[in-house]
C-alpha cells in the first residue's frame, strides 16, 4: 500500500462486491420511482435529487475509496469513512426525500415505514440513543479492529451504519414519518439533542482507545450537527408557509363566496388555531 497523500484520497481504491452494490442499489432505488414519476408529468426539486446523488458518491467513496482502502494502514481514516456512512450519507439521501417520491410515484403508502414497530425505531430519541450506542460499541470492540482486516466486517460495519443514520435522518427531515404531535419546533429540539448524542462515541473513543479514531468519529458528528440542525428549521418554515398559504386561500375563497365568518378573527378562521383559541361549542 503506497503511503498517505492527499492524491491518494481520490485514487485509491479497494473495491468489493458491497462497495459497488450498496451504492448502487441505494442509486437505483431512487432513479426509479424518479423517471416514473416525470413520465407520468410530475414535477421533482432538483436540488433533492443533488443532495441524493451526494450521498451516494459519499456513500461509494466511504465504503470502496481511501477509507477503505487504507482503513489497516491508517485507523483513523477508516473511521472517517464509517462516520461519513453514520451521517453525511443518510443525511444526503433524507433530504433526497426518498420516502414521499416513492409514494407520489407508485400512489401508494410506505406502509412498512409507518407501522408501530418503525415508528419507534425511527423517534428521533430512540435513533439517536440507538447509533451513538452501535457506534461506541463497534470502536470499543474489536468489532472494528477486525473491520479493518475482513471485507466481510468492514461490509457489515458500514452496512450497520448506513441503518442506524437512516433512522435518525430520515423522520428529522421527512414530512409525515413522525406523530402529528412531534411539530417543527420539536423536531429542532430534538435534532440539537441528537447532536449532543452524536458526540459521545467519538468522545469515549478518544479517552478509550485511539485519540485520533475518535477525533475522526467527533470531528465528522459535529461537522453535520450544525446542517442537521439547518434543514430541520428550513422544514419548518417551508410548514409554516404551507400553512400560511392554505389559510390565505380559504379565507379568498370565503370572501368570494360572501361567507359571514369573515368577521371574525383570521386566527378563528384556521380550524388548527380555532381549537386553540377559540370558543368552546355551546
Amino acid at each position: 500500500m503506497p503511503p498517505l497523500s492527499a492524491a491518494r484520497f481520490l485514487d485509491q481504491w479497494s473495491f468489493s462486491w458491497v462497495g459497488v452494490l450498496l451504492p448502487l442499489v441505494v442509486a437505483i432505488g431512487y432513479a426509479v420511482p424518479l423517471l416514473r414519476l416525470r413520465r407520468a408529468g410530475g414535477g421533482w426539486s432538483g436540488w433533492r435529487v443533488a443532495a441524493y446523488l451526494g450521498g451516494v458518491v459519499v456513500l461509494l467513496w466511504s465504503l470502496a475509496g481511501a477509507p477503505a482502502a487504507y482503513r489497516a494502514a491508517v485507523p483513523w481514516l477508516g473511521a472517517t469513512g464509517v462516520a461519513l456512512v453514520a451521517a453525511v450519507v443518510p443525511l444526503g439521501l433524507a433530504l433526497g426525500e426518498p420516502v414521499a417520491l416513492w409514494e407520489r410515484a407508485t400512489g401508494r403508502e410506505a406502509r412498512w415505514l409507518r407501522g408501530w414497530v418503525a415508528r419507534a425505531l425511527m423517534f428521533p430519541l430512540v435513533a439517536s440513543v440507538l447509533s451513538a450506542a452501535v457506534l461506541t460499541i463497534a470502536f470499543t470492540s474489536d468489532w472494528y479492529a477486525r473491520a479493518q482486516v475482513s471485507a466481510a466486517s468492514w461490509a457489515l460495519l458500514q452496512l450497520t451504519a448506513l441503518v442506524i443514520g437512516l433512522l435518525v435522518n430520515l423522520p428529522l427531515l421527512s414530512e409525515d414519518l413522525l406523530p402529528a404531535w412531534c411539530g417543527p419546533g420539536l423536531k429542532t429540539f430534538l435534532a440539537f439533542a441528537d447532536g449532543l448524542l452524536d458526540a459521545i462515541p467519538g468522545i469515549v473513543v478518544m479517552t478509550t482507545v485511539d485519540k485520533w479514531v475518535g477525533g475522526a468519529l467527533l470531528a465528522v458528528a459535529e461537522a453535520v450537527g450544525v446542517p442537521m440542525i439547518f434543514a430541520v428549521l428550513a422544514g419548518w418554515v417551508r410548514s409554516d408557509e404551507r400553512e400560511a398559504a392554505a389559510v390565505d386561500a380559504r379565507l379568498d375563497a370565503q370572501e368570494a363566496s360572501g361567507d359571514r365568518g369573515l368577521t371574525t378573527p383570521w386566527w378563528l378562521a384556521d380550524p388548527d388555531l380555532a381549537r386553540r383559541y377559540g370558543r368552546r361549542k355551546e
